[in-house]
């Protein structure tokens, strides 16, 4: 089956999403401001040592400290106090600093004279480049020039292909991604035959709840249950890629009376989840349908990334003003290559006009470069999202 990828980049952001023959199959989004994620590397403080977690926990200039276990240190441990390159091996979480690694930092001491820990150290993962690699794509399609030359010098041209756009509307909504990953940030997902899945992140894990839905079930109970379950199993594995979902993940699945048939279930999502790029662990499954299993967690999950905390306790979640800032961007970014207007006039939401004026400035910069003149940035309390006036 043929690969492609689409890539869009603007000034603090790229995303760039696998489709395997039409199919979603992968999707990064990649933002200046993002957290940590695997492959980061820092000259960390080394902290005190923990005989109950048998490692140290390191100072690398995060909100949290990062736990170097021992086995992750060629020699002894370091003494308290001491300077030691280390590489993110679990990136951390809304309650748990990183994880790193001593033995995987790629580089010495003597590589950072001159600097003092805690610090972070430049030379990390190119993940855009290793998911190209990675999923063997045949082609790449983008909408900077700037980004697609580099992405050609680093790849070569022998068994992939890159084109620039053509000047449409913008190219994750020409290829119908935007509202994958809209449906991405939903809780509800219908599986093939009608099955459903409940998809519910929460603090300290993620629960996935499968129900039959519109499943139209024959031979009884017991039969529609294994079929359901099935049926589930390939799209749980898909939307825990997409998604990013990491830590424990518990599932539940529709009960099963027969130990063969929870095996069953148990083998086929190991089976699903075998050619994830992250490490996954698929545990047993109760007689009650309760299945647990866990995924590395290498970057923040996607509703982390586009969406901010509300409601009570801050336990839903709505796109950011980031996110809102950057859709428009791309709107007026795809308008500037087809027909720049000679007047634009935006008006926005309060949150996402201060985005657009400060951390998505350099962003909005280089759309107003690409339309040739500034454009006239209104705030609206009364506009949800954004309205455009074009002249």
């Amino acid at each position: 089956m043929s690969a492609d990828l689409i890539v869009s980049a603007l000034p603090g952001e790229i995303r760039a999403a696998v489709l395997r023959d039409g199919l979603l199959e992968d999707l990064l989004i990649l933002r200046d401001t993002a957290p940590v994620q695997v492959g980061d590397r820092f000259l960390a403080k080394v902290g005190r040592f923990d005989k109950g977690l048998d490692g140290a926990f390191v100072d690398l200039g995060l909100e949290r400290d990062g736990l170097l276990p021992a086995r992750e240190v060629e020699g002894p441990m370091p003494p308290q106090g001491s300077a030691l390159p280390v590489a993110v091996i679990r990136a951390p979480a809304a309650d748990k600093g990183a994880r790193v690694s001593a033995r995987r930092a790629g580089t010495s001491l003597d590589d950072t004279q001159g600097l003092r820990a805690p610090a972070r150290l430049d030379g990390g993962p190119d993940v855009l480049l290793d998911l190209i690699r990675r999923a063997k794509v045949n082609s790449v399609v983008g909408d900077d020039a700037e980004l697609l030359q580099r992405l050609r010098a680093e790849v070569g041209e022998e068994d992939c292909a890159f084109d620039l756009a053509p000047a449409k509307a913008p190219l994750f909504q020409t290829a119908d991604v935007d509202a994958e990953i809209d449906a991405l940030l939903q809780p509800l997902v219908y599986c093939a035959g009608g099955a459903a899945l409940l998809i519910e992140p929460v603090q300290t894990l993620t629960a996935i709840d499968v129900n039959s839905a519109l499943h139209d079930g024959r031979g009884g109970g017991q039969a529609q249950a294994r079929e359901v379950n099935q049926a589930a199993v390939p799209e749980i594995a898909r939307q825990l890629r997409l998604r990013a979902l990491s830590g424990l993940i518990v599932v539940d699945f529709l009960a099963l009376k027969k130990p063969e048939d929870r095996k069953a279930v148990a083998a086929a999502l190991r089976r699903a989840v075998a050619d994830d790029p992250e490490p996954c662990q698929v545990f047993g499954m109760s007689p009650s349908g309760l299945l647990e299993m866990t995924r590395r967690r290498s970057r923040p999950p996607l509703h982390e990334v586009l969406c901010r905390p509300c409601g009570i306790g801050g336990r839903g979640w709505e796109k950011s003003p980031e996110t809102l800032a950057y859709e428009v961007l791309r709107h007026l970014a795809a308008t500037a290559r087809g027909h720049p207007p000679n007047r634009v006039t935006l008006k926005v939401a309060p949150a996402v006009a201060a985005a657009l004026q400060d951390g998505q400035a350099a962003a909005l910069k280089a759309v107003e470069q690409r339309l040739g003149g500034p454009i006239a940035l209104v705030a609206d309390p009364l506009v949800a999202h954004f309205d455009l006036v074009l002249d």
